[in-house]
């Protein structure tokens, strides 16, 4: 026992050390935000849970990227944010949510003493109240007590004194469980937040260490392989899996942006329980089996150095059942752990209502 307990101290000092040594290459803050707003009612279906005022606070720490890379460079040394925020949705149906969150934060102007920045970020959620069919069945936003976290959020910067900075800024939150529990019409909150941060770590002067620059490729051609689980309605309350395989191809933009074009095959088992639970038929009455689809995608991929923000919209040119909306989005993260290999994670949507979280798998060619 004492052994693993030195163990176990040993690695926690030589992790502080670590970040300690980090920590001393960037400026880092500490943040506190206030937080007031309101429900969005995003469809028919949500408007007897539209009506609070949530409010909420959070808790937040900063680090300024100081440009040693040259994707950071490019993005004007944007801000990374590490987050704990408690919300009072102010509805005894929907409870509290405790969200932990990461964002980067993009400097969209700067000036001597102020900056306009744009956050696009991801989490997790935990909600008190989710849905239950017995006990809570009003509740069709959150049916599962962890959900995941979409945010947004549009930051005016104002310096006060070289320590400290208040923070005005209006926010969008989005929390969904991806369908993996029915019913999941997700929650989406607006708010005007009001926040300061304060300086607790100021960057150490060292000598200029040469700048890692962006890997350029023309053109590049990968498969996905992505798969998981998802309820698609009540009537089939146990999560399915499906797989994806997605054929894509992109071509270098800039330094920031790639291009692209490709071929989507989904193979849904949750669609497949969908169709016969519905009894669905069209035209001359004829029962519709086949549950397989085939979309056309276009796609562009924000680039953070080995880190892609994913965004792509997709048409199904094969969708038998026509349960489905002939369009579809797809937004997602991509990391590149090698030449050849990639790993994904990403939402597929018809429009504001999420179909599937995906886990994908990738080969560059």
């Amino acid at each position: 026992m004492i052994k693993n307990l030195k163990k176990i101290s040993l690695a926690i000092i030589f992790l502080f050390l670590s970040f300690c040594s980090y920590a001393q290459k960037y400026d880092w803050y500490l943040n506190g935000q206030v937080i007031k707003g309101f429900i969005l009612k995003h469809n028919e279906y949500v408007g007897h849970l539209a009506n609070s005022r949530p409010s909420a606070i959070e808790l937040s720490l900063q680090q300024k990227l100081n440009g040693k890379r040259e994707w950071e460079s490019l993005y004007n040394k944007p801000l990374l944010s590490y987050g704990l925020s408690y919300y009072n949705l102010k509805n005894p149906k929907l409870g509290h949510l405790i969200v932990g969150s990461a964002a980067i934060d993009l400097p969209l102007k700067r000036t001597k003493n102020t900056g306009l920045y744009f956050r696009i970020g991801t989490g997790l959620v935990y909600s008190t109240n989710p849905y239950d069919r017995e006990t809570n069945n009003q509740n069709n936003m959150i049916s599962s007590a962890l959900t995941v976290l979409l945010q947004t959020r549009l930051t005016c910067e104002i310096k006060l004194n070289d320590y400290i900075y208040l923070t005005p800024n209006l926010n969008v939150t989005h929390a969904s469980n991806g369908a993996l529990r029915a019913p999941n019409r997700g929650v989406n909150i607006v708010t005007a937040n009001m926040g300061m941060s304060y300086k607790i770590k100021s960057q150490e002067e060292q000598d200029r260490q040469e700048i890692t620059p962006v890997e350029k490729i023309p053109h590049q051609v990968y498969i996905m392989i992505s798969g998981g689980q998802n309820t698609r309605t009540l009537q089939v309350r146990d999560p399915k899996p499906f797989f994806n395989i997605v054929l894509f191809g992109q071509k270098y933009i800039n330094k920031k942006s790639d291009l692209g074009i490709g071929i989507d095959y989904s193979h849904s088992y949750s669609l497949k329980e969908q169709i016969a639970t519905s009894w669905f038929r069209i035209y001359d009455d004829e029962e519709i089996t086949d549950f397989k689809r085939l979309g056309l995608l276009i796609g562009h991929e924000l680039k953070f150095g080995k880190l892609g923000i994913i965004t792509q919209l997709g048409v199904y040119i094969y969708n038998p059942s026509k349960l489905s909306m002939p369009l579809y989005q797809r937004y997602g993260l991509r990391y590149q752990f090698h030449e050849n290999i990639m790993a994904q994670i990403s939402f597929k949507t018809h429009a504001a209502t999420a179909e599937q979280v995906e886990l994908g798998i990738g080969w560059r060619f």
